[in-house]
């Protein structure tokens, strides 16, 4: 049973985050896993707690 779990910033609307998650679950029923085996957690993080290179995801342009 393969648990993804997605770090992702936050602000995507349900209609991008079901999309999100039926390509994830594509991409594991081509490799014959089965689609109820498949768990995915979607871990919406603000920019502000957000950092890469040094700096917030918030005051990157």
């Amino acid at each position: 049973m393969p648990v993804v779990i997605v770090n992702m910033y936050a602000g995507r609307d349900k209609d991008a985050k079901k999309r999100i998650v039926e390509g994830i679950t594509k991409v594991f029923e081509a490799e014959n896993v089965p689609r109820e085996a498949v768990t995915i957690i979607l871990n919406e993080i603000p920019k502000d707690n957000w950092g890469d290179a040094g700096k917030l995801a918030s005051d990157r342009a």
